[in-house]
């Protein structure tokens, strides 16, 4: 229809709206009326649906009919915020409309049956869910937590550990822009080989003054071509924050949750640990997972038959929470379980933060992403059941200290394990002495007594090249230079004299003492040559040795090389 076509139907139809009304107003009145009474219940029924198809009640039941992440929702920190807020975002109605009719697929999948377990395929950016209540620019004060854990024994013993959380955020330009959201201030690619963005062989810094910085994962293979071809993730809020809506608690810290807050006696003897036996069974059905909850009573009353009788109550309160604890966490129906989703916060159960920072990861100058358990917390700390820590000592632990410069190294924290020294770590720490059983600061349970996900810090690895003299003074990444396992060479560190040397094997006149210091000791006592034909090791072992009747010189001690070739010469 043509502009000038569209104006003559346009005041035709007002000519004839005119006509109609000056022949008989009401009739005019009554089909405006009648066309209202048509319309008004459509555009409330359009409305109710609308608000019906957006609520968490039919996304979580109605539409996609996933229990575990529908029961989980319920009981997070965002009950109270709508999921199309999060999985569509705070958009315009029209956007969100399109948006909405884009995911028509979920009906057929609906009807014909979902992949299990349900991996999400594609959530929202920060920017447009999560930006929209938190402001990312937001600095935060550190904060001091407490953890209350529980030992699978007899007495279910507490523990309290004590940590400063450095949560940070805020713009480097204002002096900040340090801590956890250090990475929302600059900008970081990655590279993931799996759905789940657990395993990442390519990371990209951009910083705020635009130097970029490229780490690959010296374990991963990956080409230069696979690096271009593959598609780069732009790491906002969710990489981190994925289950902050729908977290699945570990039977571990569900049970530590539920003793802290006294919903389970912790004077049931064993109870702890009778929990976490029926809690991490991979159980077919409910019903199985439930029978086995309740076969406890049995194990209570015949092995613990005089506290049973007194305390029958408590125990059933304690397997009733058992029970809740299972129906939060395991879904047979739905083949999932709460190892199902990895939680990026943290890295006790899932590999979290150390998918990029477990000391794998060099740039081009040997250097790693940076391992410091002290850039998202402070050294843990952990006070025994009944043990009093003083507040002033308690807070000279927790607190920042001024790191020297070997401890700002990129692969500190990877290094440190052969680095330390009593006689030098002891001047800041006090007397060193590794382990686990909290004398002081290297003997930390948090920190040694655990095996964590995807990287080694276990205080007991030792290195398989001695490390004394000059050696012990090296960083591991001066050696390594990204490579888990370079071929032990001295040039690889040390360049080579340009003159004519004594033989391949540097260790024979050279020790870890110094490389200039006995190149100069070597150069002060040159061998002199000897007035015969040398053939052989063997053959000079005719005529020298410890018990022959011209020993080898003091100098010669432990010498190993295969022929005295290496230094000697004939006339």
């Amino acid at each position: 229809m043509t502009e000038p076509s569209k104006k003559t139907f346009k005041s035709l139809l007002l000519q004839q709206l005119d006509i109609i009304y000056q022949q008989n107003p009401l009739q005019l009145l009554a089909g405006v009326l009648i066309l209202l009474a048509i319309l008004l219940p459509v555009v409330v029924v359009t409305v109710i649906v609308w608000d019906y198809t957006n609520s968490p009640g039919f996304c979580g039941t109605r539409c996609h009919t996933m229990p575990p992440e529908y029961a989980a929702y319920k009981a997070s920190l965002h009950s109270n915020v709508r999921c199309v807020d999060c999985h569509i975002g705070k958009a315009s109605t029209l956007k969100t409309i399109q948006m909405k009719a884009s995911h028509g697929s979920h009906l057929y999948r609906l009807i014909f049956g979902y992949q299990r377990p349900i991996l999400v395929k594609s959530l929202r950016p920060a920017e447009e869910s999560c930006e929209r209540c938190h402001w990312p620019k937001a600095f935060h004060n550190d904060t001091v937590r407490e953890i209350k854990h529980y030992a699978s024994d007899k007495n279910n013993t507490e523990s309290r550990i004590f940590l400063i959380t450095r949560t940070g955020g805020g713009a480097t330009r204002e002096g900040r822009g340090k801590g956890i959201h250090w990475h929302i201030e600059n900008e970081i690619f990655f590279i993931a080989r799996d759905k789940q963005k657990q395993i990442i062989p390519w990371v990209k810094v951009v910083d705020f003054k635009g130097k970029v910085t490229e780490y690959i994962d010296a374990t991963a293979e990956i080409t230069p071509e696979d690096i271009k071809k593959a598609k780069k993730h732009k790491m906002d809020c969710l990489d981190c924050h994925n289950r902050s809506a729908h977290l699945l608690r570990s039977p571990d810290r569900a049970l530590d949750k539920a003793l802290s807050l006294k919903r389970i006696d912790r004077h049931i003897p064993f109870i702890k640990k009778k929990g976490l036996e029926v809690l991490r069974v991979p159980y077919t059905t409910i019903e199985e997972g439930v029978k086995a909850i309740w076969a406890l009573e049995d194990f209570y009353r015949k092995n613990y038959a005089d506290f049973y009788n007194q305390n029958q109550g408590l125990v059933q309160v304690a397997l009733q929470e058992f029970e809740r604890i299972l129906r939060e966490t395991v879904f047979p129906d739905m083949a999932v379980v709460w190892t199902t989703y990895p939680d990026n916060i943290g890295h006790k159960e899932f590999a979290g933060c150390f998918r990029c920072h477990n000391g794998k990861h060099f740039n081009s100058k040997g250097e790693s992403i940076r391992l410091h358990c002290n850039i998202c917390h402070s050294i843990p700390l952990t006070v025994a059941e009944g043990e009093w820590v003083e507040p002033a000592k308690l807070g000279e632990v927790l607190l920042t200290a001024t790191e020297p410069p070997s401890h700002k190294e990129a692969n500190f924290m990877a290094d440190h394990r052969f680095q330390a020294e009593p006689n030098t770590c002891g001047a800041c720490h006090g007397p060193v002495t590794f382990g686990y059983k909290n004398h002081n600061f290297c003997s930390n349970q948090v920190c040694h007594g655990t095996k964590w996900p995807m990287v080694n810090l276990d205080a007991k690895v030792s290195h398989p090249i001695q490390r004394i003299g000059k050696h012990a003074q090296v960083w591991c990444h001066e050696c390594h230079k990204g490579e888990r396992k370079p071929e032990y060479v001295c040039s690889n560190c040390h360049k080579p004299p340009k003159k004519t040397h004594y033989g391949p094997d540097c260790s024979q006149c050279h020790s870890p003492v110094g490389w200039k210091k006995s190149a100069a000791f070597v150069s002060k006592k040159k061998p002199s040559p000897v007035p015969h034909e040398l053939k052989n090791r063997e053959n000079c072992l005719v005529c020298h040795g410890d018990d022959k009747f011209k020993p080898f010189p003091a100098d010669h001690k432990g010498r190993s090389n295969e022929s005295c070739l290496n230094c000697h010469r004939s006339k």
